[in-house]
Formats: structure tokens, sequence, C-alpha cells
């Protein structure tokens, strides 16, 4: 036990090692984000999504209509969001995002650009975005003055936040300048190009500029301590996505435009302005060729517009997905490592090690579940791997230093104990240490009649075959019903039951077995006979009753065995079975422990050589349920001659004895009534018999 505790503890810090070093290297960092897309699919709320956002989109059908009824491409005329504008005005919608670039003058005029310009200033609540980017190109200080306006306070902003940048590019200056808001809106996604985190801060020259989502929810909203928004270790915030493409509110922007020309005309919108009345709202393109789609964990194209449309929800709402210390990951990955390691090493049965894999594979899933509903992100793929490298180096190990041992064992003592025993001594070798056990069992003689007169008739060849034969058949009974094979002693079995393994029926068992070995026997005989000449009848012997059992012997040589006055008594019950020509004979304590299951008449009451106290004995007869109403009747009856006998009426026994006379029991009984009536044994007589031989 000692040993394969510190074996498991070695395989656990080994693996927590090795799953520490591939962590920090990065290994697991796809799947681990892979990992993360399932829980966000499998457990997102889209009901949790604001109903106070939602989207205006140019989709394919908004460029479809005005190209075909108004020979109008792509790009439009700045007049259609001055439209667009007006639009929410009059809804009275608290913001509004144009999220596209409008870095280049309209191919419709200046004028197109100062009508846009000029709504913007009247609206007062429209946010552009602006590009920064880490490539090398000047910025000139026009750029920064215009960006200046939308700088943050640095002292505010912890260094940890802060994404430096080199570059820029910034929407047309005239409507740059309109722009209530502004914010970065470009950001990059993860390595497997799926967008999950943003960075929130960015400096660039002197500047800290905020991420578009968070510069309009602090102006729309309370000004958002950026200490309060948990990062991840890149120093990112992890978007929590609430469901696939189409979660938020959206409109076409076809039908929209289409609302607002109506009410210019005096008829009823399409879509009522009021419907938007204190909504955030943001401006995108879901149309393929407008190239703003991006992959997110539930939706392989999803406009850029509902991707920032979640992260102002997340602002606003505080809700944020937070990331365990770096040390906490490290001791949940050495307790599963060790613990994994430990339980498996200690356990060999198959069913206990399918479990325990399955229960150490399950603890990291609903550990990372349990705690993304509690809005964080637990790693998942670190924990597996140790739990796997855990589990499967214990197993290769347990089968390379118990493998060979385990198969050594069981191909030594498969034919002498039952599978059962077997796997109890491969799970507890210490049963192979010497000393013994003091326990109640039910011993099991057996012997072959007249083997040494067959033995001497057959050749060495014939004897070897007809022994193993009959030793093959009987022995594979005994242990078919959980008997412990103790030895042979030339053609005699000796076993016992109720050790090393328990059975509160060890008695009927035993007896059960006695009485098939004996079926199986007559089964075999004509076989016997025809190979070997001989037929063979086997007498048994069996008693119940406590017993030292255990490995006796040397330390180089030693036997698992039975000792003890009730393996000797099963001894001389076999040998008296010849005297009283029966087949089995078994002790009182076996019968009354098994009478419940088998059939027995009562033979004598005996007292053995070199034994002071007597026995009552009885032959065994059959199963309960198996024996004829007719011999059930003679064994009555033999029992009430065998009253009449003790009685010391001898006439009335005779009488009795004397129906049965094709019996050899009652034969014996015959002959030895007669005798007594001449002799007659006097008042003090207890019916005791004492044999002469063992």
């Amino acid at each position: 036990m000692k040993k394969k505790l510190v074996r498991g503890l070695v395989i656990g810090g080994v693996v927590w090692v090795l799953v520490v070093v591939l962590y920090k290297t990065h290994v697991f960092q796809t799947l681990e984000w892979q990992s993360w897309d399932l829980r966000l699919r499998l457990f997102s709320d889209s009901a949790e999504a604001s109903e106070d956002i939602v989207l205006f989109l140019v989709d394919q059908q908004s460029l479809d209509v005005y190209e075909k009824e108004m020979g109008l491409s792509w790009p439009w005329p700045r007049q259609m969001y001055s439209a667009l504008i007006r639009y929410c005005m009059r809804g009275e919608a608290k913001a509004l995002v144009l999220d596209f670039v409008l870095s280049e003058g309209s191919i419709y005029g200046v004028e197109d650009d100062r009508d846009l310009a000029e709504t913007m200033d009247k609206s007062g609540n429209v946010f552009l975005p602006f590009f920064l980017s880490k490539h090398e190109t000047e910025t000139t200080e026009d750029v920064l003055a215009s960006l200046g306006r939308f700088s943050m306070d640095p002292s505010q902003v912890p260094s940890d936040y802060l994404h430096p940048m080199k570059s820029a590019s910034l929407p047309l200056d005239i409507l740059f300048h309109s722009a209530h808001g502004a914010g970065n809106a470009g950001f990059p996604p993860d390595r497997d190009s799926i967008y999950r985190r943003i960075p929130l801060v960015f400096g660039l020259d002197s500047l800290v500029l905020p991420a578009l989502p968070l510069a309009l929810v602090n102006d729309v909203g309370e000004d958002r301590d950026l200490s309060d928004i948990p990062l991840d270790r890149s120093g990112k915030m992890i978007i929590r996505y609430y469901g696939p493409t189409g979660t938020y509110d959206s409109f076409s922007i076809a039908a929209i435009i289409n609302s607002f020309a109506r009410m210019e005309e005096g008829r009823a919108p399409q879509i009522a302005p009021e419907a938007f009345k204190d909504k955030i709202i943001i401006v995108g393109a879901s149309a393929p060729g407008l190239l703003d789609l991006r992959p997110t964990p539930f939706s392989a194209v999803c406009p850029g517009a509902e991707i920032q449309a979640t992260v102002i929800d997340n602002l606003l709402e505080g809700d944020f997905i937070r990331l365990p210390s770096t040390a906490f990951v490290f001791l949940w990955i050495a307790f599963l490592a060790l613990l994994c390691g430990i339980v498996t090493t200690l356990i060999t049965k198959m069913w206990k090690i399918v479990g325990v894999g399955v229960l150490f594979f399950a603890l990291p899933a609903a550990l990372s579940v349990i705690s993304f509903l509690k809005g964080f992100w637990m790693e998942l793929v670190g924990p597996e791997v140790a739990v796997l490298l855990s589990f499967v180096a214990a197993n290769v190990l347990n089968y390379g230093f118990e493998g060979r041992e385990r198969r050594f064992l069981k191909s030594i003592f498969r034919h002498y104990l039952s599978p059962d025993v077997i796997e109890r001594i491969i799970a507890d070798p210490s049963l192979l240490r010497l000393g013994g056990e003091r326990r109640e069992i039910t011993s099991f003689f057996s012997d072959v009649a007249g083997f040494t007169s067959i033995s001497e008739s057959l050749s060495p060849e014939d004897l070897v075959q007809l022994l193993n034969a009959y030793l093959s058949e009987m022995t594979e009974i005994i242990l078919d019903l959980g008997g412990t094979l103790d030895k042979y002693e030339g053609d005699a079995i000796i076993a016992f039951w109720n050790a090393p393994l328990d059975y509160d029926d060890h008695a009927a068992r035993a007896c059960l077995a006695a009485l098939r070995c004996q079926k199986r026997l007559q089964e075999l005989n004509p076989e016997f006979q025809d190979r070997f000449g001989h037929p063979l009848k086997m007498r048994i012997g069996i008693n119940s009753g406590p017993a030292v059992v255990g490995n006796m012997g040397s330390q180089r040589r030693f036997d698992y065995t039975a000792m003890g006055d009730t393996i000797n008594l099963a001894s001389r019950l076999e040998g008296a079975g010849k005297q009283y020509r029966v087949s089995i004979l078994i002790g009182e304590f076996t019968y009354d422990l098994a009478k419940e299951s088998v059939v027995a008449r009562e033979v004598d009451i005996i007292r053995v050589v070199g034994k002071e106290k007597p026995v009552r004995v009885y032959e065994l007869i059959g199963e309960k349920g198996q024996v004829a109403d007719d011999d059930l009747e003679r064994i009555n009856s033999f029992h009430e001659a065998l009253k009449l006998y003790r009685d010391q009426k001898w006439d009335g026994a005779l009488n009795l004895f004397q129906r049965y006379e094709d019996d050899t029991l009652a034969g014996m009984y015959i002959e030895r009534t007669k005798l007594l009536k001449d002799n007659p044994p006097g008042a003090d007589w207890t019916g005791v018999f004492d044999l002469t031989k063992k």
C-alpha cells in the first residue's frame, strides 16, 4: 500500500509539472478557446441580451432595393445617413453609432458630406469609429489634435489596460469634428480568427484612447472605473456573448429609410421611430459584399456591429467574465493530477478503474460549467489533460508493476482456486504471507474406494490419465461452488469453504459440491470403464466448525491450508463412510447449517479414534426439492427404526430395517441389531458406536 501511495504521488507530481510547462507555453490555448466556445453555445441565454440595444443593418436586400429602384450603388450618398439620423432624432434615440469607414469624401460632392456633418451636429449623439494600428506610419499633428478631443485621462487608466498603437486612420475631418463621440473600432481576433476578446484602452503617442464601446458607455452611462472591468492575462476584456447572430433586434436599413421618406411625405411610417426611444442604435453592415462579417464562438459570420453591441451590453450591465488566478489554476491541476494518480494506482478492479476515470474526467468539466454560470472562465483543457495523463500513467505502471504478478498468480493458482479467490489474493497479496486466522469453515475430504488395487492393474500412463480426468472434473465442481482446493493426496481431494472468501452458506455449498461430484462421477463411469476397465466409486466426508486457515510453511515454500479438529473429523467421516457403506457422510454441525438446502438421514452417533466426544453423523441424500417422495418416506421409516434401535426395542427395529434389505446401511443395522439382541448392552447403553479405524 505504501509503495503504491508513493508511486501515485510521483505520477501526479510529474504530470503536474509537465502540464504546467505545457500550459505556460500555450500548447492548450486553441483547445481551451474551443472549449469556451462550446460552453457559450451550451449555456448562454439570449434572453439576457439587452432590449435597449438595436441594430440597423445594410443587408443584401437594402443594397438590391436601392440599386434597382434608384440606381444607387455602394457606397451610398451621405444623405442616406442623414435621413437615418433625422429618423432617430424623431424617435429620441439615446445614441447612434455609425459603424462605417467614412475616411473618404463622398463621390456625390462636398455638399453631401456637409449635409451629414450638419445633421450630426443637430443630433448631438452620433458616434463614429476610428481605427488604430500597430503598423508604423507617420502620424501627423493634425491627427493627434483631432483625436485629442476623445482622449481619456491617463491617470485614470491602469497600465495593464493600455495597448500601445503606432498609427491611426480617422473619418473625414468634417465628419469627425461633428461626431459627439468616437472610439477605436479595430481589434484583432484570436489566433484561430475568432473574436472572443477586446482591448478597451489604447495608447497613441501621448494620447489614451477608448475602444468604441467604452467611449459610448462612458457617455450614455456612468463612467466605467476601469479597475472594475476584469481582464484576461493579455489585458483584454472577454466578450460575454449571449447567443448567435440575431440575438439583438435588427432592422433592415431600407425599411428605416423608407419609413423616414414616408413621414416626410406625410404618410405613416413602415416602422414608427418611437419604437427606438432611449435605445442605443448601431448602424452596420450584414451584406456579405461589404466585408464586415466576423466569426464568433456562435457563428461563422456575424456583423461587426453585433459584436460591438455585445461589448456595449457587457459594459453597461457590468456583466463580465472573470479569470481565476494562475495560482488557483495550478493548484487545481495539482489536486487533480495527484488525486487521480494516487486513487488510480491504489485500485485494481476494472469496474472501479472505469468509475474512477469517469469521475475524474467529469470533475474539471463540472467545475468549468459551474464557473461559467457564476461568470468565470475556469480552465478546462489543462485539468483534463492532467487527469488523462495521470490516469493513463497510473494504469500503465499498474500493468507494468502488477500485471506480470497478476498474470503469474492467475496462471499458477487457477488450477487450485476459484477466480474470486484469485482476485482477492491479487487485490490483497498480504494473504500470501505466513500466518493464519481462526474462522468457521466447512471441510471436504474425498477418496476413491479401492484405488490401490485399481492402480496396480493399470500402466503408469493410464493411471495418470485416469487420475487427471477424475481430479479435473471433481475440482471444477468444487471451484465453481466457491471452494478452495487445499491439496491432492494421491486420489484424495481436500478442500474447504469460507476461506479466504466469506460465504454465509459455506456448509450448503460443500454439500451441493459433494452431491454434484457423485452425480458427475456416475456420468463419467461408463467412459472410465471403456477406457481404463474400471469405474470409480468415491467416498466423501464433510464437517463444519472452527479452524485455523492461512499460509503454513516456510518463507520459501508454503501452502494456503486449514488446520484443526474440524478438518481431522472430516477426514475421519470420509473413512467412516466405508464402514457405514454410504458415499457421503456429514457431521452434525454441517447438517444443522445446510438442512434448509439438502436432504439427509441420520446414520449414527459415533466416537472417532482419538476423540472422547461423540458426534452425530448423517448420510447426504440429495438437494431439497429433488428427492422423490418414496425416498423421503424410506428416510422417515429408517429414522423410526433407528429410534427403536436406540430404545433397545430390537424386534421393532428389525421389523422396520428388514423392509429395506436392499439398503446397505439398513443391512448393516440388521446385523448390528441381531448381535445386540443376542447380547444386550445393558441399561446404561447410549447408542454411541466407537470407531476402531481412522
